[in-house]
């Protein structure tokens, strides 16, 4: 069955289990220039690879973007 996950609002459908990581490499993102939370909360980097994604959560990427 599909993980449904939100991400910034709109509802992604995820067909395999994968970790945070994985899914935000796959969306690709630069993982140097964002942050994630998790339900309103910060999910701490050196996490992401061991975190799985988890169906009905409020994920919501934030991108820094450089200066120059």
């Amino acid at each position: 069955s599909m993980l449904e996950v939100s991400l910034n609002g709109k509802i992604l459908k995820l067909e395999y289990d994968m970790s945070v990581q994985e899914f935000l490499a796959s969306l690709g993102f630069d993982m140097k220039f964002i942050a994630l939370e998790r339900d309103g909360e910060i999910l701490a980097k050196t996490n992401w690879q061991d975190t799985m994604m988890s169906g009905g959560k409020r994920y919501e990427v934030v991108e820094f973007v450089g200066g120059g």
